[in-house]
């Protein structure tokens, strides 16, 4: 290993594309694995058709209307939900930066003034990602309730919260927090 001073100050694109990644793909299984085991085994085809076409629909809706079921315009609320401590373990989150900052001492995920515009319009995009998929889970929930699978409603519901309802949360932490000229996004 070379010595700290000769280390580069940021990791190649490669690594950070890797290294964030790498908790994308675990929440995404974690998250997906139920859904899709359900859907596979369970969902007749047409509804399953149906509710995704319509679920679609979520990458329509207007950022002025993202706007509308903002939970809040200050930090505070997100942290007492725990978004900031979901924050830790996603992808661009502390864990995976803590990471790479012990290969790159130097490295800071700052998000240069510049591109503050294009991060705000990526989280309204990744907020109708999961805006999509939580109203797919939630149609899949109540057909599996409807057709009395307690167990696999309450288990698609529970994943549909933590895939889905907490993303959309930090996405809209991520904005307040750039409102409020936040000058890193990871968690205080």
């Amino acid at each position: 290993m070379p010595p700290a001073g000769n280390k580069a100050a940021v990791p190649p694109p490669a690594l950070l594309a890797l290294a964030n990644a790498v908790p994308n793909v675990f929440w995404s299984v974690l998250g997906l694995g139920p859904l899709g085991v359900y859907c596979y085994q369970w969902v007749a085809r047409p509804w399953l058709y149906g509710w995704l076409a319509v679920s679609l629909f979520a990458y329509a809706v207007p950022v002025a209307w993202l706007g509308w079921w903002q939970l809040s315009r200050a930090p505070g609320p997100y942290r007492r939900l725990g978004v900031a401590a979901v924050n830790r373990v996603t992808q661009h989150g502390d864990f995976v930066n803590r990471l790479l900052r012990r290969r790159y001492p130097r490295y800071r995920p700052v998000v240069p003034r510049a591109a503050v515009a294009a991060l705000v319009r990526t989280t309204y995009q990744q907020e109708r990602f999961h805006l999509a998929l939580f109203l797919f889970c939630l149609a899949i929930s109540g057909y599996a309730a409807a057709h009395g699978q307690v167990g696999w409603a309450g288990l698609l519901a529970l994943t549909n919260v933590g895939y889905n309802l907490y993303p959309m949360w930090l996405q809209q932490y991520v904005r307040v927090r750039l409102a409020a000229g936040a000058p890193r996004l990871g968690p205080q």
